[in-house]
């Protein structure tokens, strides 16, 4: 219990939020939320409701001013989303304050989120300086000799000198400095450090890194689909080089979230390696389909070439195939796309757009129907689909879209109720003592030291506080 006297209180808060300058060390990490939770607990059990509220209120308006001042400081967001997420747990711990602060979890949960974004948004910033020269235009095998129908060569060989074959040379000293995908994932790793260093939920780190995974495929997608440069049987073999890097490492560090549904003993959800295999999914079929399709076989089996094809990249449409197609930069001597498979995607695109069209009215006619039905009448399954156990939306095999969104944001949740209890306790079984100590709310000395206020009015009492229904 964190005893103050409320005159103290606006000092109390700018140690503990505004001048709070994030560290290393681990008992200076969780500060904020011990302070507030054991202030909040004085409060509720020994002092008066107005005394919380006030405590509260101030607390969120701080928190929020730091939040803002620094949203491109990864190190401070990382900082106050990991306490926000804490000191929610606290709160939902204790069996008077979760009835008693509503509206402040509320607010913690919104602010969690928009944390959420906003370390997202940073490291996007970040990646986005160097994303093209590092994946899209770095060259791990140098293709020479390479000659594009219509396209003119300078400084070409002679006319009638034969032509060499397709050669690698490894690339000279001064292109060995320049981006690479390393630069990515030195990106994606310091990303990584950051959260974990500053204890974020596991539920939490797994969905910025599948964000930032989506973020990455869907704007190498459209910078390959809308730039001629890259719509190369070559290019594609280089670019799919580069993002196999990227795979390497999710598989390098892969990440289970402490994530338990309907009483499982063990943890669930998408994994790192899930995560980046779902997400480059879409910009990985694109470039097989620009390594393959002009070299679909004989004309009497180019359907049944084509078919088989389809089966290999659902995550893709008959637009995706024809524009790339259509757009392609031919080498010479290299094949087009048969006119017997442009007409079957031409249809095939005719019966997706008709599908699409009946989809959306029927979709409309049940949604005025909903609207006109009491609550009640809805079934199970929209319950489902609107709480987001169904399928969700961004995993829909094709888009009826020719680009991607890269500012879509997935689904985001928030750890429950019972992860946070067996992330920031002993675990189940009760073996990890070790964490469940680290998570117990007590306030470092030397903090109480700044905390001496008004001649050592401020004091902090430790305690167990599992006990929720004795008082202090």
């Amino acid at each position: 219990m964190f005893v103050f006297q409320e005159s103290e209180l606006g000092r109390i808060l700018d140690i503990v939020i505004t001048e709070m300058t994030p560290q290393r060390t681990p008992s200076q990490k969780p500060v904020p939320a011990n302070i507030l939770f054991l202030g909040a607990r004085y409060a509720h059990y020994h002092a008066h409701p107005d005394l919380l509220a006030t405590l509260l209120v101030s607390a969120m308006d701080k928190i929020n001013a730091k939040v803002e001042n620094h949203q491109w400081d990864m190190t401070v967001l990382a900082f106050w989303i990991s306490n926000a997420t804490l000191l929610l747990h606290y709160l939902k711990k204790d069996a008077g304050l979760v009835e008693a602060t509503p509206e402040f979890q509320v607010q913690l949960v919104e602010l969690i989120n928009e944390i959420f974004i906003l370390i997202i948004r940073d490291a996007e910033r970040r990646m986005d300086k160097i994303l093209d020269a590092s994946i899209l235009a770095h060259e791990t095998i140098p293709f020479d000799d390479l000659e594009f129908v219509g396209e003119w060569k300078l400084f070409n060989k002679k006319k009638h000198q034969t032509p060499e074959p397709v050669s690698y040379k490894p690339p000279p000293p001064n292109r060995r400095t320049q981006p690479s995908p390393r630069n990515v994932t030195s990106l994606l790793s310091s990303t990584l450090f950051v959260l974990d260093l500053y204890d974020i939920h596991s539920v939490i780190t797994a969905q910025i890194l599948a964000q930032l995974f989506y973020w990455i495929g869907a704007e190498l997608f459209n910078h390959v689909l809308s730039t001629r440069t890259y719509l190369a049987r070559t290019k594609a073999m280089q670019i799919r080089m580069n993002i196999s890097v990227l795979e390497d490492w999710a598989r390098s560090n892969n990440r289970i979230p402490e994530h338990y549904e309907n009483g499982s003993l063990s943890a669930s959800g998408e994994s790192t390696v899930d995560a980046a295999r779902r997400h480059f999914t879409p910009v990985i079929q694109l470039l097989q389909w620009l390594q393959c399709f002009s070299s679909l076989g004989e004309k009497q089996h180019v359907i049944a070439s084509l078919e088989d094809t389809l089966t290999q990249i659902p995550r893709l449409g008959p637009q995706h195939l024809l524009y790339a197609a259509s757009h392609y930069r031919f080498e010479k001597g290299e094949k087009g796309l048969p006119k017997e498979a442009r007409r079957h995607l031409t249809n095939l695109q005719s019966d997706m757009k008709k599908r699409a069209q009946q989809v959306r009215q029927t979709r409309t006619r049940a949604s005025s129907k909903a609207g006109s039905e009491p609550r009640s009448s809805i079934s199970a399954d929209q319950e489902d689909m609107s709480n987001g156990s169904g399928r969700p939306e961004d995993e829909d095999p094709v888009s009826d879209n020719l680009l991607m969104d890269p500012a879509h944001m997935l689904q985001f949740s928030l750890p429950t109720t019972v992860d946070m209890r067996i992330s920031y306790g002993a675990g189940y079984g009760g073996v990890n003592r070790e964490r469940e100590k680290k998570y117990i709310p007590t306030v470092p000395p030397e903090f109480l030291a700044k905390l001496d206020l008004s001649g050592g009015g401020s004091s902090v009492k430790s305690r167990d506080w599992g006990n929720d229904n004795e008082d202090d």
